[in-house]
């Protein structure tokens, strides 16, 4: 019960960061991806079926807050929970080092899974590229940038749960 609580929590949390909040926390309109940095965090801390769990239902959430394709971020969250929870024994999750390198490749993950899926059902297919180019760059560094802060608030939280 303390689990689902403690989760639920999560939930609500960083879905007011990435939704509400984002507004606020933006530099140029560009803000960090939280629900990623979270499933990357349950992934190397809990496991595999916690992060595909929370990762399915963050983007089944943003999903429907959103215009674009309907179940493309529940797919992608959940492939990024599953990789995630797979590497979690070959990783340290507390090194700042990892921490980069993962959620790094959990951004490649989702910003070329979400541009092919863009390219392959699009009519502008010049549009579908430009999602990926430089706003997407930038994206991928500021998450990168902000991973081991929201790792380190997440493993103190932990720590009085």
């Amino acid at each position: 019960m303390k689990k689902i609580i403690s989760y639920f929590f999560l939930y609500i949390v960083f879905c007011l960061l990435q939704f509400f909040c984002g507004k606020y926390i933006n530099i140029n309109g560009i803000f960090p991806n939280f629900i990623l940095i979270i499933i990357v965090y349950l992934g190397l801390s809990r496991g595999v079926v916690d992060a595909e769990l929370m990762g399915f239902l963050f983007g089944l959430t943003w999903d429907v807050f959103s215009t674009d394709i309907f179940g493309l971020r529940a797919v992608i969250f959940t492939i990024i929970g599953y990789l995630s929870g797979k590497i979690y024994k070959g990783f340290d999750k507390d090194k700042i080092i990892s921490q980069f390198v993962i959620v790094f490749f959990a951004n490649i993950i989702y910003w070329v899974c979400f541009s092919l899926i863009y390219f392959i059902l699009s009519d502008d297919r010049s549009n579908s590229l430009s999602i990926a180019g430089l706003s997407g760059s930038i994206k991928i560094i500021i998450t990168v940038l902000v991973a081991p802060v929201v790792f380190y608030i997440l493993d103190r939280i932990g720590r009085y749960i």
